[in-house]
C-alpha cells in the first residue's frame, strides 16, 4: 500500500515538475543526463515486457527528473514522458497518463505512440489526451498568413482560410491534412476567396482527437514555391464532441454543419460537397492509404498546377515475325515485280537492288528456279527509331504530341517504294495520344501508367540474309531478303511513366505497329524515353 501511495505521488509530479522548471534558465543539453535517459527507455522495455510497470514507472520518472527542460534534447523529453504516460496507463492509472501524455505533447507536438507499446486501448486514451491538449504545441509559422481554427466538432469540416504576401504568383495552394483516424496525409486544394485562399478540410478526418495539417503553395509550373507547415510541424486544431467557443467558418461564410445535417456549401468549395452527408466519403476518407484515389472533385488538380509542355527524346527497337518463302527474289518478268507471294525484295550486300531492273529482265533470267533466294522465317529484329519528342498536356492526365525520327537498319533498295510496298525516306514521322492513369499523374511524383496511340508515316522492315544461284559463270552470291510495309501505319500500346520530379520522367512501353501500303505489317516492341516539361 506504501508503494502505491509512492507511485501516484510520482504521477502527479511530472507535470508540476516541468511547469516550475519553466522558469529556469536554460542550459546545453548534458551528454550524460541524455545518455542515461535513452537506457532508461530501453531498460523500461524491459520492464513492460515483464509486466513489472511500477518499476518502469520510477526508472522514468528519475529519467524525466534529471531532463527537466533543458539537459535533455526536446525529442528524448517528449519519449521519456511518452512512455512514463503508457506505464502508468498499464498500471490503471488512466488519470495520471493522460496528464503526462499531455506533457510531453507540449514539448513535441507531433509526438506519436511508441511502436513498441501501441495498442488499441492505448492509442484512444493517447489521442484523448492529444485533443484534450488542444493540439498543444506552438502552431507552425512560414510564408502564408494563418490562424487555425481554435477548436472543432466531430463529423463537421474545418474551415481552413490563408493569405499569402510573397513576390511569387501562386496558381494552386493545397492543405495536407491527417485525422486522429487516418495513417496518411490526405489533400484538399483552396479556391480563390477574396484575398486569400480557402477551402474545408472533410468531415471525414473529423474524428475525435488532435486533426493535423499543412500549408502549400504552387506555382504555374507545378513547383512548391511557399508553405507554412511541415509533416513534422504540423498545424493542430483539436476535434471535440463539444466545443465551448464560437464555431469556427470562413471569411464572410457561415460556420461549416456536421455531416448529416442540412448544409448549404457554396457550389464548388473544396472540402464541402454535397457527397459528404453521413460521412461517407470527402477528401481522403480516414485511414487507409487510398486517400488520393477517393478525394473528392474539388481536390483535384487546379488548372496550372501541372507542366503543359514536355519535350524528350525516346528510342525504339521493332521486332517482327518474317514469313517463310522460296524464290523471294525471283521477279515477273512483265511487271517485273516480286513472284512470290510473301512480297519480298532483295537487295545486294552494297544496298542495291537485286535483280537490277535496269537491263531488261537479264540478270532475273539467270536465277535458277528452286534456288533464287529461300527464307525459313521466324522472328528477326527490325528498325531502330531515334525521336524527338514534344507533347503538351490538355490536362493532368491527357497529353498529345509528335515524333519526328530517324529510321536506322532500314531497307536499302528503292524498288519497294516504286512499287508503293515503303517509303523512300527515312524520316519517322507520328502523331501522338498519351493517357496517364491515376489522380492527376503530370502533378505528382511517381509511378503511372500509361496508354498511347497514334499514326504516322514511317519505314517499316524487316530482312533475312540468303544465297541466289545463277546460271552464268557468278554461280552463288549472298543477297538480303527484305519484308517491307508502310508508309502510313497505327500504333497501339501502353507501359508506365516515371516521374522524378514535376518537370522530369522517363516513359518505358510496348508498342504495336500495324503499317499500312502493299498490305498489312505487324511489328513489335520496347520503346523508352526521357522528357522534361517547360
Amino acid at each position: 500500500m506504501k508503494h502505491r501511495r509512492l507511485l501516484r505521488a510520482l504521477a502527479a509530479v511530472p507535470v508540476a515538475l516541468l511547469v516550475t522548471s519553466t522558469a529556469l534558465p536554460a542550459f546545453a543539453v548534458d551528454k550524460r543526463t541524455e545518455a542515461a535517459a535513452k537506457a532508461a527507455l530501453k531498460k523500461a522495455g524491459n520492464d513492460y515486457l515483464a509486466t513489472n510497470y511500477e518499476a518502469a514507472i520510477v526508472r522514468l520518472f528519475k529519467a524525466a527528473r534529471a531532463c527537466g527542460t533543458s539537459r535533455c534534447t526536446k525529442e528524448t523529453q517528449a519519449a521519456v514522458l511518452r512512455d512514463l504516460g503508457t506505464m502508468q496507463f498499464r498500471n490503471g492509472d488512466i488519470g495520471a497518463a493522460k496528464k503526462t501524455w499531455a506533457q510531453a505533447l507540449a514539448v513535441q507536438s507531433d509526438l506519436t505512440l511508441n511502436p513498441d507499446y501501441d495498442a488499441p486501448d492505448i492509442r484512444a486514451a493517447f489521442d484523448e489526451a492529444r485533443g484534450s491538449a488542444g493540439g498543444t504545441g506552438e502552431q507552425p509559422t512560414g510564408d502564408f498568413s494563418h490562424t487555425p481554427a481554435g477548436e472543432q466538432k466531430v463529423n463537421t469540416p474545418v474551415p481552413v482560410y490563408v493569405e499569402y504576401g510573397g513576390g511569387t504568383g501562386l496558381a494552386r495552394v493545397v492543405v495536407k491534412y491527417k485525422g486522429p483516424a487516418m495513417s496518411d496525409w490526405a489533400r484538399v486544394d483552396l479556391k480563390r476567396m477574396g484575398t486569400g485562399w480557402g477551402g474545408l478540410i472533410p468531415c471525414t478526418a473529423a474524428t475525435k482527437g488532435a486533426l493535423r495539417y499543412w500549408v502549400q503553395g504552387f506555382d504555374d509550373g507545378g513547383d512548391p514555391v511557399a508553405s507554412s507547415g511541415d509533416p513534422k510541424h504540423p498545424f493542430s486544431v483539436p476535434i471535440a464532441d463539444d466545443i465551448s467557443g464560437e464555431a469556427p467558418h470562413l471569411p464572410g461564410q457561415s460556420a461549416p454543419k456536421a455531416c448529416g445535417e442540412d448544409t448549404d456549401c457554396p457550389p464548388g468549395l473544396p472540402g464541402c460537397a454535397p457527397e459528404e452527408k453521413g460521412g461517407e466519403k470527402g477528401g481522403g476518407g480516414a485511414g487507409g492509404g487510398d486517400e488520393e484515389e477517393e478525394a473528392p472533385e474539388a481536390a483535384k488538380a487546379a488548372p496550372g498546377a501541372y507542366v503543359h509542355w514536355w519535350f524528350g527524346i525516346a528510342g525504339a527497337v521493332d521486332i517482327l515475325s518474317l514469313p517463310s518463302g522460296q524464290d523471294v527474289c525471283l521477279l515477273n518478268p512483265q511487271t517485273a515485280k516480286p513472284l512470290n507471294s510473301a512480297n519480298y525484295y532483295c537487295t545486294n550486300p552494297d544496298g542495291s537492288d537485286f535483280p537490277t531492273r535496269g537491263d531488261g529482265g537479264k540478270q532475273n533470267s539467270t536465277l535458277v528456279k528452286g534456288q533464287a533466294g529461300n527464307v525459313d522465317g521466324g522472328l528477326q529484329p527490325g528498325d531502330v527509331r531515334v525521336m524527338l519528342t514534344a507533347d503538351y498536356a490538355l490536362t493532368s492526365s491527357l497529353l498529345i504530341g509528335a515524333r519526328l525520327g530517324y529510321v536506322l537498319n532500314a531497307y536499302t533498295g528503292t524498288q519497294a517504294a516504286k512499287d508503293g510496298n515503303a517509303w523512300s525516306s527515312r524520316f519517322d514521322l507520328e502523331a501522338r495520344g498519351t493517357y496517364l492513369f491515376g489522380h492527376d499523374p503530370l502533378a505528382n511524383v511517381g509511378v503511372a501508367p500509361m496508354a498511347i496511340a497514334g499514326l504516322g508515316l514511317s519505314e517499316f522492315d524487316g530482312h533475312s540474309t540468303t544465297v541466289v544461284s545463277t546460271s552464268n559463270v557468278a554461280g552463288q552470291q549472298p543477297v538480303e531478303a527484305w519484308k517491307t510495309g508502310g508508309p502510313f501505319f497505327v500504333l497501339l500500346g501502353g507501359g508506365i511513366r516515371y516521374a522524378f520530379s514535376p518537370r522530369a520522367a522517363v516513359t518505358l512501353a510496348a508498342r504495336v505497329n500495324m503499317a499500312l501500303g502493299g498490305g498489312l505489317l505487324l511489328t513489335y516492341g520496347p520503346e523508352i524515353g526521357v522528357q522534361y516539361g517547360f
